[in-house]
């Protein structure tokens, strides 16, 4: 590792306020130097798309249409979205083969995971094949409540901004902490109706840099990144990342002056944390798709939400 690496790796590491046994901080001054080696033999592709999606979802055919019908409205121009999906039984598993009949497949393709282990394995396999400089992700609770240009946030630069769609002046509490969430300080972006802060200045979600719930980043910077840590699905990746964390409070984030997604947290596909939800069971979502309903997901366009996450009662109309 150069000299120079190691001291700025490390006045970073003093810069935030978390004490690290000796073997974390080592852990960290390693996978940052492996990050910033990949850096430099990085050569930049020209990509056909400003960027590109990798959305996960498990047992939610319900919830996946929504977020993909949404974002064929919501979202131009439409790029590459790149559904990794789970079924636990066949019932799910036939759900999911009906969204992909009624989804158009120009922008958006499908990939069932191989195994119950397989998570790690095949989101490799899928950031390998995005040709974008940058991308980033959703999962099957989101809908798009607000247009959204996607050049707007492709078009900055990574090294120095985390864009998200989540964030916004209308998000006043945390709901994973059932907090009251101050704003930070902010100022004008660069792009219209935008603003920006610092990472580490912000409180709760304002202060979290690396979520896959629609923040976007470097390809090749993500894509190293997951290659150093261990998960089994989206949650333990998403905690995983954030041994990351401190790399990326120092960066900008950006958001419009109102979110532009919204997450609907009415139930719980997994079990490896103990994460607030609602009490609608995926099962009985899956009994009304079934009977021919879907989520009349434009009844939320033009939503306030004042939470990232939001327990928002939604309603249903027939396919």
């Amino acid at each position: 590792m150069r000299t120079s690496f190691r001291t700025a790796i490390n006045a970073l590491l003093r810069k935030f306020d978390l004490v690290l046994t000796d073997e974390e901080a080592e852990w960290e001054r390693t996978a940052f130097a492996e990050l910033y080696q990949s850096r430099i033999g990085h050569v930049a592709s020209p990509g056909t798309w400003p960027a590109e999606c990798i959305v996960f979802s498990k047992d939610r055919a319900l919830q996946l249409h929504a977020l993909l019908a949404s974002s064929l409205e919501k979202v131009t121009p439409q790029v590459p979205f790149h559904v990794l999906y789970h079924a636990s039984t066949q019932a799910h598993q036939r759900a999911y083969e009906e969204v992909i009949k009624l989804i158009p497949q120009t922008t958006i393709s499908f990939r069932k995971q191989d195994a119950d282990n397989s998570f790690r394995c095949n989101l490799m396999e899928l950031l390998h094949a995005i040709r974008s400089e940058k991308m980033f992700f959703l999962v099957d609770d989101i809908v798009f409540t607000e247009d959204f240009d996607v050049k707007d946030f492709a078009n900055l630069d990574t090294d120095t901004f985390v864009p998200t769609l989540r964030m916004g002046l209308n998000l006043k509490k945390c709901y994973t902490l059932q907090a009251v969430q101050p704003l930070p300080p902010l100022t004008p972006g660069p792009a219209k109706e935008t603003m920006t802060w610092t990472w580490g200045d912000g409180l709760y979600d304002w202060s979290y840099p690396l979520s896959v719930d629609g923040h976007f980043f470097s390809t090749h910077e993500l894509t190293t990144m997951v290659r150093l840590i261990d998960f089994s699905a989206p949650n333990t990746l998403e905690d995983q990342l954030q041994k990351f964390r401190r790399f990326f409070l120092s960066r900008t984030g950006i958001c419009y002056r109102k979110s532009r997604i919204v997450n609907i947290p009415c139930n719980k596909v997994q079990v490896e944390n103990k994460n607030l939800c609602g009490t609608l069971h995926q099962d009985s979502l899956l009994e009304q798709w079934q009977q021919g309903y879907q989520m009349d997901f434009r009844s939320l366009y033009g939503l306030v939400n004042e939470s990232a996450h939001q327990e928002i009662p939604f309603d249903l109309t027939n396919r």
